[in-house]
């Protein structure tokens, strides 16, 4: 496998370039600035530190986060820069001391008025290397990676007419991974969106994308077209469809073309809104070189006087397009409620429950986490929460026989300064 050395570094030294130009404009246009320091404790106790169905081991675990965020914005530039340190103790010694970091930039920058604009964007952060699970809400380091994902993006936007807008532009992605298998990517893409309003209520949106994408394995070409529209057929309630076709060209001779979609309604029933969505979607697998999702979901989500309750039920199918081979199958569902106690007190419970089919039927196919949560807020900016989580994995549902079962109890204390 071929990796690019001082790659770290060097989308380090992109994201601060990116800065460092945006902060050139700044000097040159008022706006307003506000810099908000911030500090995070939590204990955790967890039954099951890593993850497995035999011989665990319990730990309390500390988490020290002090971190920063800054914004800007004026007329012409606008700018939001967070950074968060992540320290964690073991108290058992059952792993040892770790320190992660977490960083988003993001700023646009209007450098002739209503024409040329810049978008620069870094982010530093842990994602999950399974593409049909997200587990960095449910471990602190297991199955994965950090990613750096730094985005640079010239454009111009033409007013071809009262109603219609051409934007056309470069974006440069560097999508990196180390400490793990996954797979680091970098994108040059030309692109052009054609948008028209047909009436308040009557969208309709063209465009075109070239890429050229880069990895540690095999090198590719995209060609993406596509056409859509969005008619609100009711007061916040929507009607909307777009297709498209991607063609793959492969440095080791393999084409592929993939047809993708996105299609749905909602509708606005005053205070429960619901929503039947299918599409199609390349999605970032750090472990493949590139992966099609198609998703089909129903949901509903209801405002309640002091609150919100939802939930969703859905179906996706996971293809490696370089094979154009499904690979990985999940149907899911999942609910939220949120519930405002007292005038500074809240409640929250998120449920979700899924089953994943892979290759190796060795895996775990079935998958349930819950987390109940209280949290007040003191004065001065200055929070409180107390959560509990509990996570399961089952290779058959109707049997515990070599589950993985993990509680987690979490103390947490935030303060703005």
């Amino acid at each position: 496998m071929r990796k690019c050395p001082g790659n770290r570094s060097k989308l380090l030294r992109l994201g601060l370039a990116g800065a460092a130009l945006l902060a050139g404009v700044a000097p040159a246009v008022a706006g307003d600035l506000t810099f908000t320091p911030l500090l995070t404790l939590s204990e955790e106790y967890n039954d099951n530190v890593f993850e497995v169905a035999h011989g665990k081991k319990s730990d309390f675990i500390t988490r020290v986060q002090p971190g920063a965020a800054l914004r800007y914005g004026s007329r012409f530039l606008t700018g939001d820069a967070s950074y968060n340190f992540d320290y964690h103790y073991y108290a058992r010694g059952t792993r040892d001391e770790e320190k992660n970091h977490y960083a988003t930039l993001h700023g646009s920058a209007e450098i002739v008025e209503n024409f040329f604009f810049l978008e620069v964007s870094d982010t530093l952060s842990r994602v999950s290397l399974d593409v049909t699970r997200d587990v960095t809400a449910e471990s602190l380091f297991a199955n994965q990676s950090d990613q750096n994902t730094a985005v640079v993006s010239p454009y111009l936007l033409w007013r071809l007419g009262e109603k219609e807008t051409l934007k056309t532009g470069y974006r440069f992605r560097d999508t990196s991974y180390w400490g793990s298998p996954a797979i680091s990517k970098r994108e040059n893409q030309g692109f052009a969106d054609l948008s028209v309003e047909a009436s308040p209520k009557l969208s309709f949106s063209a465009g075109y994308r070239f890429a050229t994408v880069a990895t540690d394995i095999v090198d590719y070409d995209q060609h993406d077209l596509n056409g859509g529209f969005r008619y609100e057929y009711a007061d916040k309630s929507f009607l909307f469809g777009g297709i498209g076709n991607s063609w793959q060209n492969f440095s080791d001779s393999r084409d592929v073309s993939n047809l993708f979609w996105n299609a749905g309604i909602s509708k606005d029933f005053g205070q429960l809104t619901a929503t039947v969505q299918t599409r199609v979607v390349f999605t970032e697998d750090p472990l493949a070189i590139s992966t099609k999702e198609n998703n089909y979901e129903a949901s509903l989500e209801k405002t309640l006087e002091n609150g919100a309750w939802g939930g969703a039920v859905g179906y996706s199918k996971y293809t490696d397009t370089g094979t154009m081979a499904p690979d990985r199958k999940k149907a899911y569902v999942s609910g939220f409620l949120r519930q405002e106690l007292a005038p500074r007190l809240s409640s929250s419970l998120v449920l979700l429950l899924d089953k994943v089919s892979r290759r190796d039927a060795a895996d775990y196919a079935y998958h349930l986490s819950g987390t109940a949560g209280l949290n007040y807020a003191f004065n001065d900016d200055f929070s409180a929460s107390l959560s509990y989580s509990y996570i399961d994995y089952r290779r058959d549902w109707e049997s515990s026989a070599d589950a993985r079962a993990t509680n987690r109890l979490i103390l947490a204390l935030k303060k703005l300064f």
